[in-house]
């Protein structure tokens, strides 16, 4: 394994530094901008850079693009994203700008998902350096609308060429067989006027701050919890959800939106709402409140429930109805991904998690988790099943691989997001040898 030159570790730190310097989040669309300035800024840029070190690159609507190298026999291809959800609260440092210290980088975007996807590219470097000419192509496809949906990578599939291999470095080691299913269910209702209530800035976040105004006596509480991912809700506290404890309980009565939740999406529900389904291989079903906003004239209530991948988005949806039903609110389909399952036996995934196996003993570790380190080393890591969702899900021959480790702290969508630089860095060769492994799968060398 060729570890990372100095000039290639300031190369990296700069491009890195550069992306997160871009407050990439979903805003309003602008012409020719659909996702608003900052994700085609972060597009933008990061096409204009791999154009100037010789790639091939193309942007894809101002939503995707892709950078390739090879121009001749099969493709293939790493997926990434170059959008993040809101910086949220409680940070150290200024989110938007790369911070580091003698081990650690810090900002958003680190780990989810510019950080991966800048080792995606240093791969590709070394890989146009090693083969002039190769017999396969490889492509790099980045997105900009991955934390809402990935309706980046569904305008790529519309015209664009599909792999023939690949993996998405947007989730976790070893290697992910199995997705479960994304719901994120919109509320409805008619609200009472006697109260406004705002948390959370995205569905797929647990929220840490809410505030409530009792629009009758004109006071505020708020309260704070703990930032998220929601595929990984255990992991934060609900800000939302505290609220339900410190709300006048008239107030509270007074709304279906938060009976509803209280009764099936609260922490200390009576009936949660995951109680209505089994488990399978992929685990068992989790739910997060992301977003409240209830105004003098508007009630919403946004929830991301992440189901087995045995269970059919159609039963998870009845069963939504039903409860809608029960307070008489709306219920709003904003989006739903079915589950994804690959045979843990296939090349491709066998192949993935054999470079992991042989390289992570060379993780860096904190002093903290190094018990949990030497209980993972001791055995050969098999291919596993997650509650998030991935590129992988968008497009056919695609599974997630890395960079989260087993034994480190989840850091996808919290507050001070941070990496060891040197497990960024060791992400450069493990990448590059899956480009090389995976290229030999399809085109028969």
């Amino acid at each position: 394994m060729k570890h990372l030159s100095e000039q290639e570790k300031t190369t990296f730190t700069g491009i890195l530094s550069d992306l997160i310097a871009i407050p990439s989040v979903k805003g309003e669309p602008e012409k020719d901008a659909p996702y608003g300035k900052h994700p085609k800024q972060a597009l933008t840029y990061f096409l204009e850079r791999a154009s100037s070190d010789g790639f091939i690159t193309e942007n894809v609507g101002n939503k995707a693009g892709f950078v390739q190298w090879g121009t001749k026999g099969p493709l293939v291809a790493v997926l990434g994203h170059l959008d993040v959800v809101p910086e949220g609260s409680n940070w150290n440092t200024d989110a938007f700008t790369l911070t580091s210290d003698d081990k650690t980088f810090y900002g958003r975007g680190v780990v989810d998902d510019k950080g991966p996807v800048v080792s995606a590219y240093m791969a590709m470097l070394r890989f146009k350096e090693n083969h002039p000419d190769p017999d396969y192509r490889v492509r790099l496809i980045v997105g900009t609308d991955e934390e809402h949906g990935s309706s980046c990578m569904a305008r790529y599939c519309e015209t664009e060429e599909l792999p023939d291999i690949g993996f998405t470095p947007d989730a976790e080691f070893p290697c992910i067989f199995a997705e479960k299913g994304i719901y994120q269910m919109h509320f409805e209702a008619i609200p009472d006027g006697k109260f406004t209530l705002h948390g959370g800035n995205a569905a797929n976040m647990v929220p840490p701050y809410c505030e409530c105004i009792d629009l009758i006596t004109n006071k505020g509480i708020c309260t704070k919890g703990v930032q998220a991912h929601a595929s990984h809700p255990d992991l934060g506290i609900n800000a939302i959800d505290l609220m339900l404890d410190k709300i006048d309980p008239s107030l509270l009565s007074s709304s279906p939106l938060l009976l509803l939740m209280k009764k099936y999406f609260s922490k200390e529900s009576s009936t949660p709402f995951s109680s209505f389904f089994g488990s399978d291989t992929s685990g068992s079903m989790t739910t997060n409140v992301g977003i409240v906003d209830i105004s003098t004239d508007h009630a919403g209530l946004h929830v991301d429930i992440r189901f087995p991948v045995t269970l059919d988005a159609i039963d998870v949806r009845k069963r939504l109805d039903e409860i809608a039903s029960e307070y008489g609110v709306r219920v709003v389909d904003d989006s739903v991904q079915p589950p994804l399952f690959k045979d843990k036996e296939s090349k491709q995934i066998s192949v993935l998690s054999d470079i992991y196996n042989s390289c992570c003993e060379s993780f860096a570790f904190l002093p903290e988790e190094a018990e949990a380190r030497e209980r993972e080393i001791s055995k050969t890591a098999e291919p596993i099943a997650i509650g998030g969702g991935t590129y992988a899900r968008t497009m056919p021959n695609i599974v997630a691989f890395g960079p989260q480790l087993p034994w480190a702290k989840d850091q996808c969508h919290q507050a001070n997001e941070s990496i060891l630089k040197e497990n960024l860095y060791l992400l450069v060769p493990m990448y590059e040898e899956a480009l090389e492994k995976l290229g030999e799968i399809v085109s028969g060398n």
